[in-house]
């Protein structure tokens, strides 16, 4: 046999790595399909990329705007398999689901921005408050949230004049943090990690139906392998310090 020339050693070597890169995507393909509004995108791909150094299979992750959207999207063939958002709003969706793993239970916050300070949310009819955001009441969990406390504390008819509907939890806050907004509602995860770009914030947790968040199973997806592992994967230790560490507490009720 004649030895290997320096042309055929190069040749050899790309074969050999581009051999090695087919079988490392084989590896890492046929993960599950998941996706979140784009407020706990942040947290899902933390999941997702804690489940991927576990055990070598990266979920495919499909964002795209708020969870009415998803939903659409979902109902128009998206091929996601999991969901994750809040329970009440997958099941008064109409899109059918094999069951609902319960993450925990959100919390609905009121910001403010720099140079400005809330003592309580009855502080938002003072004068300095002139422009409050929420998020869409018709597609956003924390929009509905947001509506029903301000209503739930007789706010809603004082401030109509002041508030402005946006579209997303991250449009919110960011123009809260551009000083576009004096005040908004948005949720724990996101003022946890952005709060330095506003002046505070506070968690308001009544007048509005708790927030129970959910991993939603889309109906024929409950009996994939990789579906199955992603949610056995979220009962471990690291999935619920990512959970805990996005503003989720322990939430039972879920279920």
């Amino acid at each position: 046999m004649k030895p290997l020339t320096v042309h055929d050693r190069f040749c050899l070597l790309v074969a050999l790595a581009a051999f090695s890169l087919f079988f490392a995507q084989a590896a890492c393909a046929g993960g599950p399909s998941i996706t979140t509004g784009l407020g706990y995108k942040p947290m899902v791909q933390q999941l997702c990329a804690a489940y991927a150094q576990q055990t070598g299979t990266h979920p495919t992750e499909m964002y795209s705007g708020n969870i009415g959207q998803i939903i659409e999207q979902a109902r128009a063939g998206s091929g996601v398999s999991i969901i994750v958002s809040e329970k009440a709003s997958l099941q008064e969706s109409g899109l059918p689901f094999a069951e609902f793993h319960p993450l925990g239970e959100a919390v609905l916050v009121l910001a403010w921005r720099k140079g400005l300070h809330l003592a309580s949310p009855q502080d938002l009819s003072k004068p300095e408050f002139a422009k409050i955001g929420y998020p869409d009441a018709k597609a956003a969990i924390y929009g509905r949230a947001a509506v029903a406390f301000m209503k739930g504390n007789n706010l809603l008819e004082p401030l109509k004049d002041k508030l402005s509907m946006l579209s997303t939890v991250p449009q919110v806050f960011s123009y809260l943090v551009s000083g576009d907004l004096d005040a908004a509602f948005v949720n724990e995860a996101v003022a946890r990690k952005q709060g330095d770009g506003v002046g505070g914030w506070m968690e308001v947790h009544e007048g509005y139906t708790p927030l129970l968040l959910v991993a939603g199973v889309v109906a024929g997806q409950e009996n994939n392998a990789d579906v199955r592992a992603f949610l056995q994967f979220l009962t471990t230790p690291e999935a619920q310090r990512i959970l805990a560490g996005n503003g989720l507490r322990p939430a039972h009720a879920a279920k």
